[in-house]
Formats: C-alpha cells, structure tokens, sequence
C-alpha cells in the first residue's frame, strides 16, 4: 500500500430506489473533511442520483443498482462477478488507507467480501442494526470490520440480542443528519433560495428520495388534504428519483420544491408532512421542525419502527385516521405553539444532534494497532453470495 499522506477514504453505499445511504455517507465524508482537510476520498455507490456528490467536491465512481440483476436478465453470478472485478480495479487503483460501507457488510450481491481483509482500515455504518433478526449470521458479517458505527443512540437499542459478544468496538453516534445546527441558513435567506414567499406559515411535504410506488399512496393523501387548508402555505419536494408525480391539487398555496440536498433550507418551514426514514428525520430533529409522520410501507421495513420510537419520545406525532380530514387536523396541531414548542423540547433533550461529527471523529481516530500486511482475496465460490437479505 501507499504512503499514509494524504489520508485516503473509500466510501461504498449500496442504494436502491432512494438515496439514504448514499447521504448519510455523505454527512459523515462532510464532517471528515472538516476535521481533516487534506483527506483524498472516493465514493462508490449504485445510487441513481449521485450528482450530489460532485456538487459538493467529492468524485465517485457509479455502479450498477441491484435491480440492475433482473433487468439485465444476466444471473446473479455473472453480477456478482462484475461487480467484484469492478470493486477490485477501484481497489487497486484508489489504494484506500480506510473503508467505510454502509449498512451492508458484504455489498449488495458478495462483492466486498474478497476485500475484507486487506490492509485498510474497514468501518461500517450498521443503519440496519435494530432490524436485524439472524443475529449470528449479524455477528459474523460484523466480525470482519475494525470499527461499527451505528447512527442510533445507546439507549435506543438497548437490550438488543445482536449487542452482546460482538467482535468488533463500536460506536453509538446517535441519528447521523446531512446538516449541522449552524450549517442551517436564516428563514429568509432560506426561504429566498426555494423561492418561497417571505411571510406566512409554510408546511413542508417531503416523501423521500425515491418516488417509486410506495411514495404515490403518501403523495395522494397529502394532496387530498390541501383543499382543506386554504390558509396555509406547502412546499412539496420533489423526490429526486421519482421519474412521475402524481396529479397535485395545484393551487396558489402550493410550490414544489426542487433541491437536494435540503437539510440547509430547513428552516424556511414551519412544520413538515414526512415519510420516516432515518436520514430527513434527523435533519428536520436538527432544525428543530414539527413533524407529522406518514411513513411508507413495503418494500420499507424500519419506517413503522420509527415512528414508533420517535412518538413514544414526543418527537412528531400520527394522523389519528387514514383519511385527509385526519392529515390536516394532525397538521394544526403541530402547528400549534405550545405543540410545537414540546417538540422542540423532545427533540433538543434526545441529543440527536450532529451525530454525523461523532462518527467522523471516531473513523479518523487512528487504531492502536497497525493494520495487517496487504492481502485481497480472490473470489472462491457460493460463499461469497452474501447479499442484502443475509445482513437483516
């Protein structure tokens, strides 16, 4: 390997209809730079939209989505195959002193796993953690990483099976958001970015990254609501992937909103309508913005789980039924100041706040031990056919 100066990071994101891997790692590559300017870094994710990245100074390197497997009607062996020769040229070639995956330990389809135990430094982001059901084949995946960070905070898995005996250090970072407290712009400077009127209540209705069809039911109840409240203002943002909206109940109250990513811009809201994933909850917890969670269901899997850890801790609240009437009634309520102010409370008293430095700061930390001399294993057989469904 390469002399240690500049330090060089790998970050690999596995990312299918939606960005959220993909921008957690970029809030922790954020932070890293902060604190560590010189550092060289080199994204490799299958997120469709990584445009992101180049906007902020970081190059990556784009490769093929899972659903690419059946698309292509190649086989999984023959992606896999591709996608670890892709792997290893990048190896090779970037030479990183530290790799940081998300979520899942071996790659979508195997293709790390040859690589986990060459001479770099390996962390992972363990997003899935709670959800995790075969805890011994969870342990072992873990197993051949020097450092877990999980974007939880301690006292929200406590009492988890797959805590115990675990073979590598952790770290509970607590949520990991794409935006600091003072990275936020002022509400009018904000509001004049989006294009947004300078006065009045605006709601933001924000239904994720992907837009695929569990974003549609989401969007139409929304849209069924706004008839309902004339006298507020929404911003609807546009799902970056989405290839189709549904049919808007346009009016002069409504914008869309297009801007990813737009954890700065947070506080031109004065409250949100939000699906729940992980990533756009901790940047609204940063802004401190009420919310009403309307959280996606299948192929979603941790969304319900969400919203259920965040009420329970007075952060957000549920419509009371299904209907638009619910919606709206649920929207003025968070509205409300005192509603809105014991919110803020929840979410100021959860300390999830700036996890994305936490992690940073303890990928940075240098080990105590130097690494093992340079080895990357060749691809062997079935055993390397460790995907996505094997790490929950």
């Amino acid at each position: 390997m390469a002399d240690a100066s500049p330090l060089r990071v790998l970050f690999y994101t596995v990312n299918g209809k939606g960005l959220g891997h993909l921008m957690r790692a970029l809030a922790i590559a954020r932070q890293m730079r902060r604190l560590a300017p010189e550092t060289r870094f080199l994204f490799v994710t299958s997120c469709e939209d990584p445009a992101v990245l180049w906007r902020e100074g970081f190059h990556y390197v784009k490769t093929l989505a899972p659903e690419a497997v059946e698309a292509h009607g190649r086989g999984l062996e023959r992606h896999r195959t591709m996608a670890e020769q892709f792997m290893r040229a990048t190896f090779e070639g970037f030479q990183p002193h530290i790799l940081v995956v998300d979520s899942f330990a071996y790659g979508s389809v195997g293709e790390l796993k040859p690589f986990l135990a060459g001479p770099w430094r390996r962390v992972l982001v363990s997003n899935l953690f709670l959800l995790q059901r075969d805890v011994t084949r969870y342990r072992e995946s873990v197993g051949h990483y020097d450092l877990v960070v999980f974007p939880f905070l301690a006292q929200e898995a406590r009492g988890h099976p797959a805590l115990a005996d675990l073979p590598s250090p952790t770290i509970f970072a607590g949520p990991i958001a794409g935006v600091r407290p003072v990275d936020l712009m002022p509400r009018a400077r904000a509001r004049a970015t989006l294009g947004l009127p300078a006065e009045g209540p605006i709601v933001l209705i924000a239904a994720g990254g992907g837009g695929g069809e569990s974003v549609a039911p989401v969007l139409a109840r929304a849209t069924a609501a706004l008839p309902l409240m004339p006298d507020l203002g929404f911003a609807l943002l546009e799902p970056p992937l989405a290839r189709d909206l549904p049919a808007i109940a346009w009016g002069p109250n409504v914008r869309i909103v297009r801007r990813v990513p737009i954890a700065p811009c947070l506080a031109a809201f004065d409250a949100a309508v939000t699906t729940a994933g992980m990533n756009s909850a901790a940047e609204m917890m940063t802004a401190g913005l009420p919310m009403v969670w309307t959280p996606l269901g299948p192929p979603s899997v941790d969304q319900g789980r969400n919203v259920a850890r965040w009420t329970r801790a007075g952060i957000g609240c549920v419509p009371d039924g299904p209907g638009p009437e619910a919606l709206a009634a649920a929207v003025r309520r968070v509205l409300e100041p005192a509603t809105a102010a014991a919110m803020r409370e929840a979410m100021a008293a959860s300390g999830a706040v700036d996890g994305a430095t936490r992690a940073a700061e303890a990928i940075l930390r240098r080990p105590k031990r130097p690494p093992p001399r340079p080895r990357i294993v060749r691809a062997g057989g079935t055993d390397h056919a460790q995907g996505e469904a094997d790490q929950r």
